[in-house]
């Protein structure tokens, strides 16, 4: 059986490529690396990696433990951080996942409210979210679909449709609505450019034949908001996350010209009461904060 070591090397050589990046982000020397890559092979006497030119390329077996690396990894972690807590405060702090939707920040205050816990918070690519929440790395984290699995909860929250969000000064900011074209005219931010059904791409863009040419990623909504208000592009994002960039002027929300369906949003945790108590206290006050996002 190989050591945790081993697994630690193997994800950072799949996430930067080569030995010497690897080897930096480990804090190992870069001899040092490639003697515990040798190592790895000998041991299970199969070939982990294939050269091409200064990249190291996984193979089929190399691809197999990167898998269980990056299942088991963070759950080592976690428990290393917890059994820490546990030994100076008596129990571990819960984990709140903020996604891409980082922007109910006047919600914050009330996590400390009605109990004593620690709460940390803990950024999600959008990718990971529900990964994150299965594998406990964390305890709770506002989304869109909750999965379906035992030892997971939801509550409720709000539904809200999505809108489009433009600087003040933008020609289409006193229109009435927004057609497609206004996206394809310049810079659209937005928290993921893949295409996913029963959103904008399916309901607005794909019945006018108008797709975005010039999208730009960005995991974080505070900050497209930050960049339409001074005037760097546009963005399509849920009504409640705008409202209080909308209220306060910096941004400027209208509908989009087609009937967009209200998206349902939940705050999913673990099915525990050490979390319930904390996650239904908040779950209360995000819908007070948001569920009028008109």
């Amino acid at each position: 059986m190989l050591d945790i070591k081993f697994y630690v090397l193997i994800d950072a050589i799949a996430t930067h490529g080569t030995v010497h990046d690897a080897a930096a982000a480990i804090g190992l020397t870069q001899p040092a690396a490639t003697h515990r890559i040798r190592e790895m092979e000998r041991r299970l006497g199969v070939s982990l990696f294939a050269r091409e030119g200064r990249r190291l390329v996984l193979t089929a077996s190399g691809e197999r433990l990167v898998e269980t690396a990056r299942e088991i990894l963070p759950r080592v972690r976690s428990a290393e951080l917890e059994a820490w807590q546990l030994a100076r405060h008596g129990e571990p702090a819960l984990r709140l996942g903020i996604g891409p939707y980082d922007t109910f920040s006047k919600a914050l205050p009330f996590l400390y409210e009605h109990h004593d816990r620690d709460i940390d918070l803990v950024r999600l690519p959008l990718d990971e979210m529900t990964a994150a929440l299965l594998s406990r790395r964390v305890d709770m984290t506002v989304m869109i679909e909750v999965p379906t699995q035992r030892g997971l909860a939801c509550e409720r929250l709000f539904e809200a449709p999505p809108v489009a969000v433009l600087p003040p000064g933008h020609p289409a900011a006193h229109a009435s609505a927004v057609p497609p074209e206004v996206f394809d005219g310049g810079r659209h931010f937005t928290y993921s450019v893949i295409p996913e059904a029963g959103h904008e791409f399916e309901y607005f863009f794909q019945p006018a034949g108008v797709y975005p040419s010039h999208m730009v990623q960005i995991e974080s909504v505070s900050l497209i908001l930050e960049l339409v208000a001074a005037g760097k592009g546009v963005s399509i994002l849920s009504r409640w996350a705008v409202r209080d960039a909308a209220r306060d002027g910096r941004v400027v929300m209208r509908p989009l010209d087609v009937a967009m369906p209200q998206v349902p949003w939940y705050l999913a945790f673990a099915d525990e009461p050490r979390v319930r108590e904390v996650a239904e206290p908040l779950a209360a006050t995000l819908r007070a904060l948001y569920s009028d996002a008109d």
